[in-house]
């Protein structure tokens, strides 16, 4: 599973010699002129977003919060906590009559509130679904969560909210039994990435049945959310093909944007959370990253979005004044969460919904990146202690070993609310007033085009 963070990196490293605010003009981003966002014309001198704009902006996200709170309110299940406080277990740990119990017991001493669980990854379907096209698929040794719905069921009798994890276009599996559905070489084979991983296209609605269907399982066993992670197109290098999608219609982030909206036409009768997995960069980007991340047009869709700021996946250049990420959590997150902050002000102040920011955040160590150095409690009240900081009160930790034993020091005892009143940087403000003339206004506008037009949501 470390593979998800070196394959982050390694996009990471690649947008290291490009400016941030390079938009990317292979993605046939609309250059209309801006609408809805028209006022965010400022320049750097602005020192911060005015007071009365940012208590319509609150009030905006809170509303969000409580609309999404109220969908997954089933009886018997937690509704969303109003502050997530959650691990990520794999399946094989979710399934182990030793760690379980294990990792309750570490949740019930402290403020961990929320454990996301895999239920699909690029290893396959890791429940016995009853979807023909996953039993066809179904891989002995591969299964280890015996019955979804008991899972889910004592999960809740410990008070704890259930996230289901599902890669979506990363399945070297569902190449292989499908490979028309595949991502193809220019020659009409099937392209392969540099970690010799196979995927599928995020154009084709036949990948999007199979994986929402699963996510409707997983909704009817109990999950009070369903995550989306490689919810993205591969990184494209120099070194590799060129990818062609046979449905292309439109830029990397409208394929995105298209599924998740499908997404939510069939999650939101169910009452579950709709989020997804992001790219940290696309925080500090006003572009799509290269694989369809665009921050304004995938915040505006989804009750939950989740970047990936670990410290590790930054470079020197990635960030103003964060000379060594990895060994700078605090300063790190500060400054790129900071810039995400922002980007949600301005999407509400624009009429525009804006998803909830829950941050994934770096619990394993990097020794591609430092190799003395370890991610022990300090780091990780370092990284707790920024989250709060910029004002947000939730966080999700990422061990791809589980291994959350080691750092249960780092924890408060309880979950209380912990956001502090964030002032904007002028620094940071003045970046992003920027950012609007390279792409990030006419993508804000784009947003707000698709917002006016869709239906309705049940």
């Amino acid at each position: 599973m470390i593979s998800r963070s070196i394959a982050c990196l390694s996009l990471f490293i690649s947008l290291a010699v490009i400016p941030a605010c390079t938009t990317d003009e292979a993605s046939g981003a609309d250059t209309a002129s801006a609408k809805a966002a028209s006022q965010f014309t400022g320049t750097a001198s602005a020192a911060k977003v005015g007071e009365a704009n940012l208590a319509v902006a609150d009030e905006a996200a809170a509303s969000a919060v409580a609309s999404a709170a109220a969908r997954a309110g089933a009886a018997g299940a937690p509704a969303v906590p109003p502050q997530i406080r959650g691990l990520y277990l794999t399946a094989y740990t979710a399934g182990s009559a030793t760690r379980l119990p294990e990792l309750l017991d570490l949740a019930r001493s402290t403020e961990i509130n929320t454990f996301v669980i895999d239920v699909k990854t690029e290893e396959g379907v890791h429940y016995p679904s009853e979807l023909p096209l996953a039993r066809e698929l179904r891989r002995p040794g591969h299964v280890p969560i015996g019955n979804l719905s008991e899972l889910v069921e004592s999960l809740h009798d410990a008070g704890l909210y259930t996230v289901a994890r599902i890669v979506v276009f990363k399945d070297p599996i569902l190449v292989a039994a499908r490979p028309d559905w595949s991502i193809k070489r220019p020659n009409g084979g099937i392209w392969i990435d540099r970690e010799g991983n196979r995927w599928v296209s995020p154009w084709d609605d036949r990948v999007w049945d199979y994986n929402l269907a699963l996510a409707e399982e997983a909704a009817k066993a109990g999950f009070r959310e369903v995550q989306f992670d490689y919810i993205r197109f591969p990184e494209a290098y120099p070194s590799l093909p060129a990818q062609v999608h046979p449905r292309t219609n439109g830029d990397r982030t409208d394929a995105i944007v298209a599924f998740l909206s499908e997404a939510r036409r069939r999650l939101d009768p169910l009452g579950v959370v709709v989020s997804a997995d992001v790219f940290g960069m696309s925080m500090n980007d006003a572009g799509d990253v290269g694989i369809g991340h665009q921050w304004e047009r995938l915040s505006s869709i989804i009750d939950h979005i989740l970047p990936m700021a670990y410290p590790s996946h930054y470079t020197p250049t990635h960030l103003p004044n964060v000379s060594r990420p990895n060994r700078m959590p605090y300063e790190t997150l500060t400054t790129a969460l900071g810039m995400a902050v922002i980007r949600n002000d301005r999407l509400l102040q624009a009429g525009l919904p804006a998803a909830r920011i829950i941050p994934w955040l770096q619990a394993f160590d990097a020794p591609w990146v430092d190799r003395n150095y370890p991610y022990g409690v300090e780091q990780i009240r370092a990284q707790i202690r920024a989250v709060h900081d910029v004002g947000l009160e939730d966080w999700i930790f990422w061990d791809p070993g589980v291994r959350y034993e080691r750092i249960a020091g780092a924890f408060a005892a309880e979950t209380l609310p912990q956001a502090r009143s964030y002032e904007r940087p002028s620094s940071l403000v003045g970046r992003m007033d920027r950012y609007e003339g390279w792409g990030m206004r006419n993508e804000r506008t784009r947003a707000s085009e698709r917002f006016q037009t869709r239906p309705a949501a049940p």
